[in-house]
């Protein structure tokens, strides 16, 4: 071969063209690992029964997860009923049934998610919160009519007057029959107001209270002498225990009975307070039957929980 040395990569190549080479055959080995371990899965559950109550602040609680692996729960607040989330606060450890919040008066919507790392749970159930009581300012009475009772015309003279805060009086001249400062005594003149338009709400969740204002004075000093208020919820068919007032001074003055957080004894609902159900009842009383008592206004005003 011209003098040159043949490799042995040369005479395989040259074997293979001639025909001569041996067989060969080729494999391939695949190792597979069996598995020796079993994996399973889970879903964290959310919490359940979530409920919440406003005042000052929010207190919410809930019945735990049954995830009890589970890191604890992430607490998120909206202001509008089913949307708009945000994270608040994180609770632990998952035992936990109870958190607070304040985030400041108004209406919340408050939901939870169980959490266990970067992994949470589909929301639970949305609690509502109303925060700060509110109140709807006095308002004005539309109705009046006199009650049997003393000399059973009540404010005879331009009753009309009282339901409306400008200086025009209405007047009970010589009030009662009696000489006793007993509101409820038979023979002290009574009067009924009603038509305060208060226009509460559809989501009134509580009444809190009710206060009645009124700007009263009398002819003179003589004697022992005031007023009393009764409410009534039914048209003037059932009345609230009496709470009187005995006045110091025999010029108008604002007088006050009731207030933000008194219910008068019951529990109310806003069908109750309506310009159908809703009465006030004025009572005079006096020691002496010569006292003729004057009303500028007798105002309402209603405190609730949205």
């Amino acid at each position: 071969m011209n003098g040159r040395q043949l490799t042995g990569a040369t005479i395989l190549v040259l074997a293979l063209a001639l025909g001569t080479a041996p067989a060969v055959s080729l494999a391939r080995f695949t190792a597979q690992r069996t598995p020796t371990g079993t994996f399973a899965t889970a879903t964290l559950q959310p919490p359940t029964a979530v409920t919440g109550k406003g005042g000052t602040g929010a207190a919410l609680g809930w019945t735990p997860s049954t995830s009890n692996a589970a890191t604890g729960y992430q607490l998120l607040r909206s202001s509008t009923a089913g949307s708009g989330y945000a994270q608040v606060k994180t609770v632990t450890p998952v035992s936990a049934a109870s958190t607070t919040d304040a985030p400041g008066n108004g209406i919340w919507y408050y939901v939870l998610r169980t959490s266990f790392q970067s992994w949470t749970s589909a929301t639970s159930n949305e609690a509502r919160v109303a925060i700060g009581p509110q109140s709807t300012g006095y308002k004005d009475c539309a109705s009046n009519l006199a009650e049997t009772g003393g000399d059973g015309d009540g404010y005879e003279t331009s009753p009309g007057n009282g339901c409306v805060q400008d200086g025009l009086l209405a007047t009970d001249a010589n009030s009662g029959s009696s000489t006793s400062n007993q509101c409820l005594d038979a023979g002290k003149d009574r009067h009924r107001f009603w038509g305060y338009a208060f226009s509460l709400p559809a989501t009134v969740s509580s009444i809190d209270g009710i206060t009645i204002s009124a700007r009263m004075g009398t002819n003179s000093t003589g004697g022992t002498y005031g007023a009393c208020v009764q409410l009534s919820w039914d048209g003037g068919t059932t009345w609230t225990t009496h709470q009187p007032i005995t006045f110091s001074t025999n010029a108008m003055t604002t007088y006050t009975w009731g207030g933000a957080t008194d219910t008068w004894g019951r529990t109310w609902t806003p069908g109750q307070l309506d310009t159908g159900s809703f009465r006030v009842r004025l009572i005079d009383a006096a020691t002496v039957t010569n006292k003729t008592f004057s009303l500028d206004w007798i105002g309402a005003s209603v405190n609730y929980t949205p």
